[in-house]
């Protein structure tokens, strides 16, 4: 049942309307605000109604309709009109002004947006069925119905409609030949198919594919010349096959790759910084037969002077306890970081090799000792080409194995100006120092610069009991070469090694006499080197199981490290840290730090303990090295949670020597005696003479 709308009941709902939106919180205003409002108010606008009410006010308290608001006349009653003299207007303008309309009232509303709020968003997440990405998510959403399966696992959902953008789908056509089959009948004699298999094996051939690697590829000849062969031999498909194969390799070795070029070093700001003196191994190097028992030892390492991703390796024999025979191979390897799984260059030998060098001057030139006595050039950026020159026996008749190679440097040279070649001096088994020279002719020009005798009485250094030979014999009057050294800062001077534990020092202004004679072992001394902070001082190894390190101008070793009862192969100083120094033995590489303790290493470090150790080389940052072993494999190792280097090397190294001298007051003040013993400028050794 509803009720007539009358003119009092709207006005009643008007006023009660009008309260409740007075009463309404967003209408309260302070007495200014509405003092300020009344000034901008005309007197027609203050008859009007102005309210303000949110969306949810104006749905619930009015309805869809106009709403007329206002008085509405009243029915006409007639009242007597009187007329009083002197008033100012009649009763005519009387009737005329109550006859006026009164103004009507409105509702003004007010809606203003308010900031979205977000409360949930979802986006569509959709795939093709027929792709791999499709593929994937039917197996995500199998999987979750999968864990969702079980009485205890049940989710409770509800399947709802949605409305979506309608996908527009265009189908392909894809026209292709008709195929059609025919059978032929034919017939072929013994001899035809004796013919075809005949060719077919003439044509199947081993073709080498980087190194020792072989591929068995099955092609026609066209014209009686194989095309796979021909192309093979060409040069630009064998530089695009090394850069293809570069490319396979980073993605494989990136990590370790980044880490030798030292793009991710320690933060020296780190809370959790641990000195462990750890070596992680990056990567290995394969040996060139892949057969466990060949004789291919890794004998010699050398880098590049001008880059140091690239490094040449010599695979020859290292130890002769286990050999009947010797191996009638020799192998140098080129290798690169950027492909550690295939050489790049690749030169066989007939007899084992024994020692590489790089030329400092000239980079792309390669010196080459072999097992024989020969030494031999090569230009490594010309693979396809014979040697540049080869030792001749009218020059160098020795038939024992050349031990060590080392370029000499002239005074001012640096890496990467002016090519100029330089001689280089080799030392053999035979006691014999040669000097060879390129010149314009395939055998190298050489002379002998020394011819070493052996020792004779007691000489200074260490002391050992020297026995007295019962008779002189021609064949052992000189003693056998081990290794070479060059002084870091006059270039005439230079030092061998022997099997008598003998450092002997020569000049090449004076051939055939020596300068200086110590004993700096008791047994055959493998290696020596100068520290990267001091002409002066430098360490020896040996197989009495000692390294030692010297200072010129004492006669006798300031510091003997020994630790383990083995032969030490070779020692080198840290390129980073003045104090530390790396150890080789049979089985273990060794760290060393003299600011910590000179009776034991802080680390040792064995990888393939089955496999003895033969020699390493530090890379040109120092932070990482190549190891070979008796294998044939290259170990690269990096350096992890080593202690950062001091700002003052020298400072530092001298500090660690009166610290390990704390007990010998004598030799300590020996040492005071000598004075500065670093460089004159006061910093690390000069580039120009730095073979490592």
């Amino acid at each position: 049942m509803s009720r007539t709308l009358t003119k009092d009941y709207r006005t009643a709902d008007f006023e009660q309307l009008s309260r409740e939106i007075r009463n309404h919180p967003l209408m309260r205003t302070s007495a200014a605000e509405q003092h300020q409002m009344q000034k901008l108010r005309t007197p027609e606008y203050r008859t009007k109604c102005v309210m303000r009410a949110s969306l949810d006010d104006i749905a619930l308290g009015i309805n869809l309709y106009k709403l007329h608001l206002g008085e509405e006349k009243p029915e006409p009653t007639f009242i007597p009109e009187t007329y009083t003299p002197g008033s100012a207007a009649t009763p005519s303008e009387r009737s005329r002004k109550s006859a006026k309309p009164a103004a009507t009232p409105f509702i003004k509303v007010l809606l203003r947006k308010t900031p979205t709020v977000v409360f949930f968003e979802r986006h569509s997440m959709t795939a093709l069925a027929d792709t791999e990405e499709g593929r994937l998510v039917l197996e995500d959403n199998q999987r979750y119905e999968e864990l969702l399966a079980g009485t205890d696992k049940s989710r409770r959902t509800v399947d709802s409609d949605t409305q979506t953008i309608t996908a527009l789908k265009k189908s392909r056509l894809v026209n292709t030949e008709r195929l059609t089959t025919e059978q032929i009948g034919s017939y072929v004699s013994n001899f035809e198919m004796f013919d075809t298999y005949k060719d077919l094996e003439a044509s199947t051939t081993s073709v080498q594919v980087q190194g020792a690697q072989n591929m068995e590829v099955t092609t026609y000849r066209v014209g009686g010349v194989d095309q796979f062969v021909a192309i093979n031999s060409l040069p630009n498909f064998k530089l695009a096959l090394m850069l293809t194969m570069r490319i396979l390799a980073s993605n494989v070795y990136e990590p370790q790759q980044r880490r030798y070029r030292n793009m991710s070093l320690p933060d020296p700001l780190a809370e959790d910084v641990k000195f462990k003196y750890r070596l992680g191994l990056l990567w290995r190097l394969s040996p060139p037969s892949p057969l466990p028992k060949a004789h291919q030892a890794v004998s010699d390492v050398s880098f590049c002077p001008s880059s140091g991703d690239i490094m040449a390796v010599a695979y020859g024999v290292y130890s002769h306890a286990k050999m009947s025979r010797l191996p009638r191979c020799g192998y140098v390897y080129v290798w690169n970081i950027k492909n550690p799984v295939n050489p790049e260059r690749c030169f066989n030998y007939e007899v084992p090799v024994v020692t590489v060098e790089f030329s400092p001057s000239a980079p792309q030139l390669l010196a080459i000792g072999l097992h024989n006595g020969s030494v031999e050039v090569r230009n490594i950026s010309q693979p396809e080409q014979p040697p540049l020159a080869i030792s001749h026996r009218s020059t160098s008749p020795h038939f024992e194995p050349v031990m060590a190679i080392r370029w000499i440097r002239k005074a001012g040279d640096q890496v990467g100006g002016p090519a100029m070649i330089t001689p280089f001096l080799a030392v053999s088994r035979a006691g014999a120092v040669t000097k060879y020279r390129l010149i314009n002719s395939p055998h190298l020009l050489g002379f002998e610069q020394q011819r070493l005798q052996r020792a004779e009485g007691e000489l200074e250094g260490i002391k050992i009991d020297r026995p007295v030979p019962a008779a002189s014999l021609l064949a052992n009057r000189h003693p056998q070469c081990l290794e070479l050294v060059l002084d870091p800062l006059q270039a005439d001077i230079y030092y061998v090694l022997t099997d008598e534990g003998t450092l002997y020092k020569y000049s090449t202004n004076y051939p055939l006499q020596h300068l200086e004679q110590r004993q700096v072992h008791d047994g055959p001394a493998m290696g020596m080197e100068f520290s990267p902070w001091s002409p002066k001082m430098y360490l020896t190894c040996g197989s009495d199981w000692c390294i030692r390190i010297w200072l010129a101008g004492i006669l006798s070793p300031i510091i003997t490290l020994r630790h383990h009862l083995s032969p030490v192969h070779c020692a080198r100083w840290s390129r980073t840290h003045s104090t530390i120094l790396v150890s080789l033995s049979r089985s273990t590489v060794d760290i060393w730090d003299l600011r910590n303790s000179t009776l034991k290493p802080v680390s040792s470090t064995t990888i393939d303990a089955n496999i003895f150790y033969t020699t390493f080389r530090f890379a040109h940052c120092g932070r990482s090295l190549a190891v070979g072993n008796e294998a044939g494999n290259l170990l690269m190792l990096s350096f992890e949670d080593m202690p950062f280097p001091p700002h003052f090397q020298y400072k530092q190294l001298k500090r660690a020597i009166f610290k390990a001298l704390a007990m010998e007051p004598d030799l300590r003040q020996q040492v005071k005696s000598v004075g500065h013993f670093g460089y004159p400028a006061g910093s690390k050794q000069p580039k120009a003479y730095n073979y490592e």
